[in-house]
């Protein structure tokens, strides 16, 4: 197990265990992280485009503008997974099914990802783009919305339960109930 180093503009790793590490301006586009054990690391500025991660665990992995696109989430291990992404671009991502308690996606692009039959009770979404984002039969509470924008959420499908909302942006909540506000 590799601890407490620091890798700057790498494309590939040699080990496959990771305590408190930080990796900067790596392209793991494409990289085969099959079973690799990532924990307390951060990643920053980090490219994670199709990036293969079968049974890999993420336990508190933080992400800082990193771009993760294409990333089947529901594929790494769920044990002890944890996962902060701030300023992030995701796109693409399949989060379905999984427990994400607490989990936080802060200023963060959010695209066309899918969060089905999902828990993120806890959560944050502070200031993010949802834009194409899907949410179904997912559990919200107490969730962070302020600021968010471009989200679709069905109320009457997902359990939004002291959730938090801006004020403007709420009216979407009202879209799927097929009203006219005047």
């Amino acid at each position: 197990m590799i601890e407490e180093k620091r890798f700057e503009k790498i494309t590939n790793l040699e080990d496959d265990a990771f305590l408190d590490c930080t990796f900067e301006g790596c392209d793991f586009s494409g990289a085969d992280f099959s079973k690799i054990r990532f924990l307390s690391c951060t990643f920053i500025s980090c490219n994670w485009t199709t990036t293969k991660i079968e049974n890999t665990r993420l336990q508190d992995a933080q992400f800082f503008e990193c771009k993760l696109m294409g990333i089947d989430f529901t594929l790494c291990d769920p044990a002890f997974l944890k996962l902060s992404f701030e300023r992030c671009l995701l796109r693409g991502c399949n989060f379905t099914e999984m427990e994400l308690k607490e989990s936080k996606f802060i200023e963060s692009q959010v695209k066309d990802c899918h969060f089905v039959q999902s828990d993120l009770e806890k959560g944050s979404f502070l200031k993010s783009d949802l834009e194409g984002t899907l949410f179904h039969h997912t559990r919200l509470k107490k969730v962070n919305f302020l600021g968010a924008i471009h989200y679709d959420i069905d109320p009457l499908n997902n359990t939004l339960k002291g959730a938090k909302f801006s004020r403007m942006e709420a009216l979407s909540l009202l879209k799927g109930l097929e009203i006219v506000i005047e």
